[in-house]
């Protein structure tokens, strides 16, 4: 066992994180249970991903209606080529390779640096040059994203966190939702990546939820969560990788799951209504 699975099974055991562990549980099962989701299912999750590439690409600054982004998603709409486009365009491949992984069960358990390089080349494309893409940052690399976060640690560091992160990967006792919070807390503290490292940390957040179990469903938007307070986002991740507050963390990420998944029960109810147009 390693040290980071010890220390995150006696987080695991901290009264708030059991109770932010329980409303996360309670919440998604009674989104499982949604009427919508017993024959639309494929619709509703199609739509959860298209609000979770909307709202990350706008808290990386690039802001679309969400009727525009379906368009671009749902009917190959052109983006423009300026610089919040190609980020929009980056949200989209990012959420569409986490709708592919999310669907095999316990996904990043196998092959997790290959899923991370997948994800970095989903993320960077037309943001940096290309060998510098689908691998960690060298020495003399430095993140061009998430500047307001303390700094960086040495790509040396990141190697080690991310062999800790593979090896968590495989602690089975741990429940899914904090390690889905460490996933998405360490991406966002090692910015391991030059470009990319915000979409790709909530990326990483909802593989792990819906193939571990957690969201079962995938239909849970907690992506919308966080931008409806984005600074409070940014306060956390702050917190978190300076090591302040761990558990503020987790406690903020339980909170956007569960807001999460009241977008998700908006999208059922506008599935079964047919107000989400077919494209």
């Amino acid at each position: 066992m390693t040290d980071l699975s010890q220390a995150l099974r006696a987080l695991a055991q901290v009264p708030a994180v059991e109770e932010a562990v329980e409303r996360v549980r309670t919440a998604c099962t009674q989104l499982r249970w949604h009427n919508a989701l017993r024959k639309r299912m494929a619709e509703c999750r199609a739509e959860a991903t298209v609000r979770a590439a909307r709202t990350s690409a706008a808290l990386e600054g690039a802001r679309y209606p969400l009727n525009y982004v379906r368009e671009v998603i749902g009917a190959g709409r052109e983006v423009t080529d300026d610089m919040s486009g190609v980020q929009l365009t980056a949200a989209v491949r990012v959420a569409a390779v986490a709708d592919e992984l999310s669907q095999t069960p316990d996904a990043l358990r196998s092959g997790f640096m290959g899923h991370l390089a997948r994800l970095s080349l989903a993320a960077g494309a037309g943001l940096a040059d290309d060998d510098q893409l689908g691998r960690p940052r060298r020495a003399g690399e430095e993140p061009g994203d998430m500047g307001g976060l303390p700094a960086a640690p040495s790509p040396d560091e990141v190697q080690q966190r991310l062999a800790d992160l593979e090896a968590l990967l495989q602690d089975e006792s741990l429940p899914g939702f904090v390690v889905a919070c460490i996933l998405h807390g360490e991406i966002l503290a090692m910015r391991p990546f030059v470009i990319g490292n915000g979409l790709i940390a909530r990326a990483l957040f909802r593989i792990h939820m819906v193939s571990s179990g957690v969201d079962v469903t995938g239909v849970a938007v907690p992506e919308a969560a966080l931008l409806s307070d984005a600074a409070g986002y940014g306060e956390a991740g702050a917190a978190y990788t300076s090591g302040r507050d761990v558990i503020g963390w987790i406690t903020m990420n339980a909170e956007a799951v569960e807001k999460g998944v009241g977008e998700g029960v908006q999208i059922c109810q506008s599935v079964q209504a047919g107000r989400i147009p077919r494209t």
